[in-house]
C-alpha cells in the first residue's frame, strides 16, 4: 500500500483498487475504513470473520461507525500498518468482492 494523501488527522493508502481511509483519532486509536471497487467491504470482511483473523494475531479490533455512519474498524494506533497489511492480505487470500450489501462510496465522500 502506498500513502495517496494525507489531511489534518486523515491519511489515504491506495493499492490498485484497494483503497483504506485511516483516521486517527487523537486517543490511541485509528479508524480504518476499506474501499474495494469503490464499495466498503468491511460487513462483508466481517462476515469471512476478519475480526476473528485479527484477534488469532492478537490484535484488537471493533467495529465502528465514527465516520458518516460507515461501518469500519477501530484500532489501537500501534497496530496500523499491520492491520492495512493484513487487510490486503485477507482481502486476496479469501477472493473477496464486493457484495450486494455492500455501500459505494463517492469519491467526493471518501475524499471529505
Amino acid at each position: 500500500m502506498f500513502e495517496e494523501k494525507q489531511y489534518q488527522n486523515t491519511t489515504w493508502f491506495i493499492s490498485g483498487d484497494l483503497k483504506l481511509r485511516q483516521q486517527d483519532f487523537g486517543d490511541g486509536r485509528i479508524g480504518v475504513w476499506v474501499s474495494f471497487h469503490k464499495f466498503n467491504v468491511c460487513f462483508t470482511m466481517i462476515m469471512y470473520d476478519f475480526i476473528e483473523w485479527c484477534r488469532e494475531m492478537d490484535i484488537d479490533l471493533e467495529v465502528g461507525m465514527s465516520w458518516n455512519n460507515h461501518r469500519g474498524f477501530m484500532i489501537e494506533n500501534k497496530d496500523q500498518a499491520l492491520v492495512r497489511a493484513e487487510i490486503t492480505r485477507f482481502i486476496n487470500i479469501n477472493s473477496l468482492k464486493p457484495s450486494e450489501e455492500d455501500e459505494e462510496f463517492s469519491d467526493d465522500e471518501w475524499y471529505s
